[in-house]
């Protein structure tokens, strides 16, 4: 008895099939149909794309995804469930489609490898394989060394094969994984977040799916359900149904007034200028915190265009970097984007803790006598107090636009939205540490924080014998703060 299978691509796959670009990625929520039309590329059409235009009778393809069970459970499920007339070989975990000669295409054959990897050391299984193209279901959970070895098999099947395939799948990723900068994502679906940090790779496209696209196929309520039983963590909502980057929560976060739709600017956001009492044009004075401490160094801009209200240009970060390097980096490109600038400089208060000069030349020096001595930027002492330096930045986040902050500081916006957290108790559920985690976030965090304790100093009491006084009772949430709208209509007629 014959089957008939209809397939209606979803208005985002279907410009993913006509697509033929090499290296292609699907990002989309739960229940996207983003497994659906990769499985329909890898068993029919690209095979018979490759049939009609190259004469190529057979391809070979891996389909990989991180764990053995969900592998099978989920992603060879779904192909089967299209394609149910294949020769399964648990053996050897093939899958064979066999497709018979038509008037518009010869027959052809497509033969498909399933592999797990759900650890670096599983990249052997790909060393000796001949393949025409892949498919990485939830490729954000694989390695990106095996991705390499992957890649490098690729057009070897069969030999001389003039192109060769790869497609990923996945769900959204935080936006600092390679998927979110390395695809040249399509106008029109890219990423609702940050602009990557990096240029995209070459031969790599990307479609960032809409959230809800593929409701019509599920069943009524999918999402609506889904919001509902998750509403505690909005995170996890924000990622897996409205489709937005991110990354899942590794503990209590330290701000919680920071909203990504309030708090992160639509566009690029400019530095201002105005006019001195010459008439002359120029860019307002901007504010720099440094992290100047250890080997892993941060810095932002920031622009005060109110007097209770501020905006993050750009930040700047580095692993495993000397500070003089690293502010000699940095000035150079502040004097690049922001030419004749003027800038107040504040860093960590432990920048000035002395330590033996290099080259046994004798002396003492200190972080913040070196940026003075070697790159000529002279630091103000900050705020030592890490209580005040978080609400001085809660209070602000607080207020209504207060705090607009540059989709390009990828880094800033990741620790506020999921990575500048309480670490929970190991062995206590719901009890989470005092001490923010020091982690590659935490840095930049700092240097914010140096920042805007001194510009918005907070209203604290006695913060050193009560460390959590000016909170309420869940730690978390600041007391609200009114300074009123008089100042602000004073700067408002001045800035006119």
């Amino acid at each position: 008895m014959s089957v008939t299978i209809s397939y209606t691509a979803l208005p985002t796959m279907k410009l993913f099939h006509q697509d033929d670009t090499q290296i292609r990625c699907l990002i989309g929520s739960l229940g996207s149909g983003k497994t659906t039309a990769a499985a329909w590329e890898v068993c029919y059409y690209k095979p018979r794309h490759l049939r009609k235009t190259y004469g190529i009778e057979t391809t070979r393809w891996v389909v990989v995804r991180n764990s053995y069970r969900e592998l099978l459970d989920t992603t060879f499920d779904e192909m089967r469930r299209w394609f149910p007339n294949g020769e399964w070989t648990a053996s050897t975990m093939t899958y064979i489609l066999r497709y018979p000669r038509t008037r518009q295409c010869g027959a052809f054959t497509v033969e498909i490898l399933l592999r797990s990897c759900d650890r670096p050391e599983h990249m052997k299984k790909f060393k000796s394989m001949n393949l025409t193209g892949y498919w990485i279901d939830e490729s954000i959970e694989v390695n990106e060394d095996i991705k390499k070895m992957i890649k490098g098999r690729l057009g070897r099947f069969p030999r001389n094969c003039p192109v060769r395939y790869g497609i990923e799948t996945s769900n959204p990723c935080d936006i600092e994984h390679p998927t979110y900068w390395m695809f040249d994502w399509e106008k029109g679906f890219t990423p609702p977040g940050p602009i990557p940090s990096k240029k995209p790779v070459g031969g790599h496209k990307g479609w960032w799916q809409k959230p809800r696209e593929n409701s019509a196929n599920l069943r009524p309520g999918y999402y609506e359900d889904l919001a509902r039983e998750y509403a505690v963590t909005p995170e996890w909502v924000e990622m897996f149904v409205e489709g937005k980057p991110g990354m899942p929560l590794k503990g209590r976060l330290v701000y919680a007034n920071f909203k990504r739709d309030l708090h992160i600017a639509a566009d690029s956001i400019p530095w201002f200028r105005s006019s001195d009492e010459f008439g002359r044009e120029r860019g307002i004075p901007l504010h720099i915190g440094w992290d100047n401490t250890g080997n892993f160094p941060a810095a932002v801009v920031v622009q005060v265009v109110g007097p209770l209200r501020a905006q993050v240009l750009c930040e700047y970060w580095s692993e495993r970097e000397g500070i003089v390097d690293f502010a000699k980096r940095v000035k150079q490109d502040l004097e690049t984007r922001f030419p004749g600038y003027q800038a107040t400089h504040y860093c960590d208060p432990a920048a000035y803790s002395q330590f033996s000069k290099a080259g046994g030349q004798g002396g003492l020096t200190s972080n913040a006598e070196l940026m003075r001595e070697e790159v000529g930027i002279s630091c103000i002492p900050s705020e030592q107090n890490p209580i005040a330096r978080q609400q001085a930045v809660d209070q602000m986040l607080a207020r209504q636009n207060g705090v607009l902050i540059d989709r390009s500081c990828t880094r800033l916006i990741t620790g506020f939205t999921s990575s500048y957290v309480y670490q929970e108790v190991f062995g206590s559920p719901g009890e989470f540490k005092r001490q923010p985690w020091k982690n590659r976030f935490s840095h930049i965090q700092d240097a914010l924080q140096y920042v805007f304790v001194k510009l918005f100093p907070p209203i604290i009491r006695n913060t050193w014998s009560d460390p959590y006084a000016g909170y309420k009772k869940d730690y978390n949430i600041p007391v609200s703060f009114d300074w009123g709208d008089d100042a602000e209509r004073d700067w408002d007629h001045r800035w006119q």
